[in-house]
Protein backbone atom coordinates (compact mmCIF):
# COMPACT_ATOMS: atom_id res chain seq x y z
CA UNK A 1 0.00 0.00 0.00
CA UNK A 2 1.33 3.29 -1.07
CA UNK A 3 -0.48 6.39 0.13
CA UNK A 4 0.58 10.27 -2.20
CA UNK A 5 -0.30 13.34 -1.63
CA UNK A 6 -1.93 14.65 -4.63
CA UNK A 7 -4.97 15.70 -6.24
CA UNK A 8 -7.25 13.03 -7.23
CA UNK A 9 -7.66 15.01 -10.45
CA UNK A 10 -3.94 13.45 -10.85
CA UNK A 11 -4.94 9.95 -10.34
CA UNK A 12 -6.22 7.51 -12.44
CA UNK A 13 -5.80 4.22 -10.74
CA UNK A 14 -6.75 0.83 -12.69
CA UNK A 15 -10.13 -0.89 -12.23
CA UNK A 16 -10.48 -3.86 -10.32
CA UNK A 17 -12.32 -7.12 -11.72
CA UNK A 18 -13.29 -9.90 -9.86
CA UNK A 19 -11.02 -12.86 -9.73
CA UNK A 20 -13.95 -15.09 -9.40
CA UNK A 21 -14.89 -14.73 -13.03
CA UNK A 22 -11.50 -15.43 -14.12
CA UNK A 23 -11.48 -18.13 -17.01
CA UNK A 24 -8.79 -20.92 -17.65
CA UNK A 25 -7.74 -19.93 -21.73
CA UNK A 26 -8.80 -16.16 -21.36
CA UNK A 27 -6.29 -13.53 -23.01
CA UNK A 28 -4.58 -12.08 -19.99
CA UNK A 29 -1.45 -8.96 -20.16
CA UNK A 30 1.73 -8.46 -17.51
CA UNK A 31 2.57 -5.50 -16.55
CA UNK A 32 5.95 -4.98 -14.52
CA UNK A 33 10.02 -4.20 -14.39
CA UNK A 34 11.70 -7.30 -15.13
CA UNK A 35 15.05 -7.47 -15.29
CA UNK A 36 15.14 -4.00 -14.54
CA UNK A 37 13.11 -2.36 -17.37
CA UNK A 38 10.09 -0.85 -16.54
CA UNK A 39 6.39 -0.49 -17.95
CA UNK A 40 7.11 -3.82 -19.97
CA UNK A 41 3.93 -5.43 -21.16
CA UNK A 42 3.91 -9.33 -21.82
CA UNK A 43 0.29 -11.60 -22.83
CA UNK A 44 -0.27 -15.04 -22.93
CA UNK A 45 -3.74 -16.77 -21.17
CA UNK A 46 -4.72 -18.21 -17.83
CA UNK A 47 -3.21 -22.13 -17.50
CA UNK A 48 -5.01 -22.41 -14.41
CA UNK A 49 -6.70 -21.72 -11.43
CA UNK A 50 -7.12 -22.32 -7.71
CA UNK A 51 -3.40 -22.90 -7.63
CA UNK A 52 -1.70 -23.51 -4.11
CA UNK A 53 2.00 -21.45 -4.15
CA UNK A 54 4.70 -20.56 -1.26
CA UNK A 55 5.24 -16.83 0.74
CA UNK A 56 8.55 -16.30 1.19
CA UNK A 57 7.66 -16.82 4.64
CA UNK A 58 6.94 -20.39 3.93
CA UNK A 59 2.94 -20.56 4.36
CA UNK A 60 0.92 -20.94 1.59
CA UNK A 61 -1.52 -18.76 -0.36
CA UNK A 62 -4.34 -20.37 -1.87
CA UNK A 63 -6.29 -19.29 -5.22
CA UNK A 64 -3.59 -18.10 -7.09
CA UNK A 65 -4.00 -17.63 -10.65
CA UNK A 66 -1.44 -19.82 -12.62
CA UNK A 67 -0.42 -17.85 -16.33
CA UNK A 68 1.72 -18.28 -19.26
CA UNK A 69 2.41 -14.73 -19.88
CA UNK A 70 6.08 -14.06 -19.56
CA UNK A 71 6.89 -13.23 -15.93
CA UNK A 72 10.83 -12.57 -14.72
CA UNK A 73 12.46 -11.21 -11.78
CA UNK A 74 11.02 -7.80 -11.50
CA UNK A 75 7.16 -8.38 -12.47
CA UNK A 76 6.38 -8.80 -8.82
CA UNK A 77 3.51 -6.60 -7.68
CA UNK A 78 2.46 -5.66 -11.53
CA UNK A 79 -0.70 -6.32 -12.52
CA UNK A 80 -2.32 -8.75 -14.18
CA UNK A 81 -5.28 -7.66 -16.81
CA UNK A 82 -7.86 -9.06 -18.37
CA UNK A 83 -8.59 -7.93 -22.02
CA UNK A 84 -10.76 -5.01 -20.70
CA UNK A 85 -7.57 -3.56 -19.11
CA UNK A 86 -9.17 -4.32 -15.72
CA UNK A 87 -6.80 -6.01 -12.45
CA UNK A 88 -7.56 -9.24 -11.86
CA UNK A 89 -4.47 -10.31 -10.11
CA UNK A 90 -1.08 -9.01 -9.08
CA UNK A 91 2.07 -10.72 -10.32
CA UNK A 92 3.58 -12.64 -7.48
CA UNK A 93 5.94 -15.79 -8.32
CA UNK A 94 7.38 -18.12 -10.89
CA UNK A 95 8.27 -21.54 -11.05
CA UNK A 96 11.54 -22.03 -13.11
CA UNK A 97 14.40 -24.50 -12.95
CA UNK A 98 16.31 -22.03 -15.10
CA UNK A 99 15.57 -18.72 -13.00
CA UNK A 100 14.03 -17.48 -16.20
CA UNK A 101 10.58 -17.56 -17.42
CA UNK A 102 9.27 -21.06 -18.00
CA UNK A 103 5.72 -20.35 -19.10
CA UNK A 104 4.74 -21.05 -15.25
CA UNK A 105 3.61 -17.88 -13.41
CA UNK A 106 1.58 -16.81 -10.38
CA UNK A 107 -0.94 -14.26 -9.35
CA UNK A 108 -2.47 -13.37 -6.34
CA UNK A 109 -6.45 -13.27 -7.40
CA UNK A 110 -7.99 -9.68 -7.20
CA UNK A 111 -10.72 -10.71 -4.63
CA UNK A 112 -7.75 -11.54 -2.08
CA UNK A 113 -5.92 -8.42 -3.07
CA UNK A 114 -8.66 -5.59 -2.73
CA UNK A 115 -9.90 -7.71 0.39
CA UNK A 116 -6.30 -7.10 2.13
CA UNK A 117 -5.87 -3.48 0.67
CA UNK A 118 -9.43 -2.69 1.77
CA UNK A 119 -8.51 -3.79 5.63
CA UNK A 120 -5.51 -1.39 5.57
CA UNK A 121 -6.97 1.39 4.53
CA UNK A 122 -9.94 0.96 6.99
CA UNK A 123 -6.71 1.03 9.70
CA UNK A 124 -6.89 -2.83 10.66
CA UNK A 125 -4.74 -5.70 10.76
CA UNK A 126 -5.12 -8.18 8.39
CA UNK A 127 -5.34 -11.47 9.93
CA UNK A 128 -4.95 -15.52 8.71
CA UNK A 129 -6.50 -18.16 10.18
CA UNK A 130 -4.35 -20.83 11.04
CA UNK A 131 -4.11 -24.39 11.89
CA UNK A 132 -0.62 -25.22 12.37
CA UNK A 133 0.25 -28.17 10.52
CA UNK A 134 2.07 -29.50 7.53
CA UNK A 135 0.07 -31.80 5.29
CA UNK A 136 0.50 -33.45 1.66
CA UNK A 137 -2.45 -35.13 0.16
CA UNK A 138 -3.26 -38.40 0.82
CA UNK A 139 -1.95 -41.16 -0.65
CA UNK A 140 -5.30 -42.89 -1.73
CA UNK A 141 -6.02 -39.01 -3.63
CA UNK A 142 -8.69 -38.04 -1.12
CA UNK A 143 -8.00 -36.09 2.00
CA UNK A 144 -5.53 -34.46 3.55
CA UNK A 145 -2.55 -36.26 5.18
CA UNK A 146 -0.94 -34.74 8.47
CA UNK A 147 2.98 -34.83 8.14
CA UNK A 148 3.76 -33.10 11.11
CA UNK A 149 2.08 -31.21 14.08
CA UNK A 150 3.72 -27.61 15.04
CA UNK A 151 3.68 -27.17 18.92
CA UNK A 152 1.54 -24.90 21.07
CA UNK A 153 -0.47 -24.50 17.96
CA UNK A 154 -4.61 -24.98 17.44
CA UNK A 155 -3.97 -28.16 15.56
CA UNK A 156 -1.45 -29.61 18.97
CA UNK A 157 -4.36 -28.26 21.61
CA UNK A 158 -7.18 -30.07 19.24
CA UNK A 159 -5.19 -33.77 19.39
CA UNK A 160 -4.49 -33.89 15.63
CA UNK A 161 -0.93 -36.25 15.19
CA UNK A 162 1.13 -37.20 12.42
CA UNK A 163 -0.32 -39.33 10.04
CA UNK A 164 -4.02 -38.11 11.11
CA UNK A 165 -5.89 -37.83 7.21
CA UNK A 166 -8.37 -34.87 7.54
CA UNK A 167 -11.20 -36.23 5.48
CA UNK A 168 -13.87 -33.28 6.16
CA UNK A 169 -14.24 -29.73 7.51
CA UNK A 170 -17.30 -28.57 9.25
CA UNK A 171 -18.98 -31.85 7.37
CA UNK A 172 -17.65 -30.71 3.57
CA UNK A 173 -15.18 -33.03 2.28
CA UNK A 174 -11.54 -32.29 1.83
CA UNK A 175 -10.37 -33.81 -1.60
CA UNK A 176 -6.66 -32.62 -1.10
CA UNK A 177 -3.97 -30.74 0.96
CA UNK A 178 -4.61 -27.83 -1.34
CA UNK A 179 -8.48 -28.33 -0.72
CA UNK A 180 -7.87 -28.00 3.26
CA UNK A 181 -5.84 -24.96 2.59
CA UNK A 182 -8.53 -22.98 1.31
CA UNK A 183 -10.93 -23.61 3.38
CA UNK A 184 -9.09 -22.62 6.02
CA UNK A 185 -7.95 -19.24 4.42
CA UNK A 186 -11.71 -18.62 3.68
CA UNK A 187 -12.35 -18.53 7.80
CA UNK A 188 -11.26 -15.84 10.35
CA UNK A 189 -8.92 -16.16 13.07
CA UNK A 190 -11.17 -17.24 16.15
CA UNK A 191 -13.91 -19.39 13.84
CA UNK A 192 -14.40 -22.61 15.38
CA UNK A 193 -14.42 -25.74 12.83
CA UNK A 194 -14.91 -29.29 12.97
CA UNK A 195 -12.40 -31.56 11.26
CA UNK A 196 -13.11 -35.16 10.66
CA UNK A 197 -9.93 -37.37 10.90
CA UNK A 198 -8.92 -40.86 10.20
CA UNK A 199 -6.75 -42.07 12.41
CA UNK A 200 -5.26 -45.94 11.68
CA UNK A 201 -8.92 -47.13 11.20
CA UNK A 202 -11.21 -44.74 13.56
CA UNK A 203 -13.13 -41.66 12.24
CA UNK A 204 -12.89 -38.93 14.37
CA UNK A 205 -14.45 -35.47 15.20
CA UNK A 206 -12.17 -32.81 16.68
CA UNK A 207 -12.94 -29.35 17.34
CA UNK A 208 -10.62 -26.71 16.47
CA UNK A 209 -10.33 -23.09 17.43
CA UNK A 210 -8.46 -21.55 14.65
CA UNK A 211 -5.55 -19.01 15.56
CA UNK A 212 -3.95 -16.30 14.21
CA UNK A 213 -0.72 -17.19 11.51
CA UNK A 214 2.38 -16.12 12.59
CA UNK A 215 4.10 -13.55 10.98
Amino acid sequence: MIKVDVSASELHPLTFASSSDVEVGQSVAAIGSPFGLPETLTSGIISALNRTISAPNNFSISGSIQTDAPINHGNSGGPLLNSSGQVIGVNAQIESDSGGNDGVGFAIPSDAVKSVADTIIAGGKVQHAYLGITIDTASSGSGAQVSAVKANTPAAKAGLKAGDIITALDGTAVASADDLTAKISAHQSGDKVTLTVMRNSSTLKLAVTLGTRPS
